[in-house]
């Protein structure tokens, strides 16, 4: 008997994989995110880091938007759509609002941030907590792993300025979930890509692991 648990104790130790760490970003859209990620993730090889998050757990799985459905997300419906309104003002706000269809897609993708790190990869999130629910479900997911939570911020003028260079996504969004976006939460770092380049940050993140 004690033979066949010695076997049993090997055989464990070789197929389980030990919990990868987590590096959770969150901020509002257009904050520099990804290009942390892509600087953290080269400025750690050999030793890999998965870049998850928003894009492509989230946005990439969903329906594509062109002109012939156009109209079918600028209105309520299951899975998302925007509403373009003005503050107090009279900024510009485009919000994202998400269905009980596109909610599930959101806890999936905490579930494949979570599966990623349980197979023993090292991974460093792109995300955006449009939804405080959305990061207390991340919360629970990731509480058995080794986990850093990550605020990125950057002043909303500065912010509004990469919108409209960029073209990625329309002035306006960023402003809807500026002052929601961190939550209550105690992050573990704090950075700003206004006055620090993406490498610096990798390098902040690399000495506070």
């Amino acid at each position: 008997m004690k033979k066949i648990m010695v076997l049993s104790s090997l055989i464990l130790s070789q197929t389980v994989a030990p919990a990868g760490t987590v590096i959770v970003l969150n901020g509002p859209s257009g904050s520099g995110k990804s290009s942390i990620q892509k600087a953290f993730q080269n400025l750690m090889m050999p030793n890999l880091w998965v870049k998850v998050g928003i894009d492509n757990l989230f946005d990439s799985p969903m329906p594509d938007i062109n002109l012939e459905n156009l109209s079918f997300w600028q209105s309520p419906n299951p899975i998302r759509w925007v509403e373009e309104s003005h503050d107090a003002d009279s900024n510009k706000v485009i919000t994202l609002l998400v269905g009980e269809q596109g909610k599930k897609v959101a806890y999936a993708m905490n579930s494949a941030i979570a599966a990623y790190a349980q197979n023993g990869c090292n991974v460093i999130v792109d995300y955006i907590a449009y939804d405080q629910d959305w990061l207390r479900d991340l919360e629970q997911k990731l509480a058995g792993f080794k986990t850093y939570y990550v605020a990125v911020e950057i002043p909303l003028e500065i912010l509004e300025q990469r919108e409209e260079a960029r073209g990625t996504s329309p002035k306006g969004h960023a402003r809807s979930h500026y002052a929601t976006v961190y939550g209550d939460k105690k992050y573990d770092l704090v950075v700003s890509t206004a006055n620090q380049t993406a490498q610096e940050i990798a390098q902040k993140l690399k000495d506070s692991l």
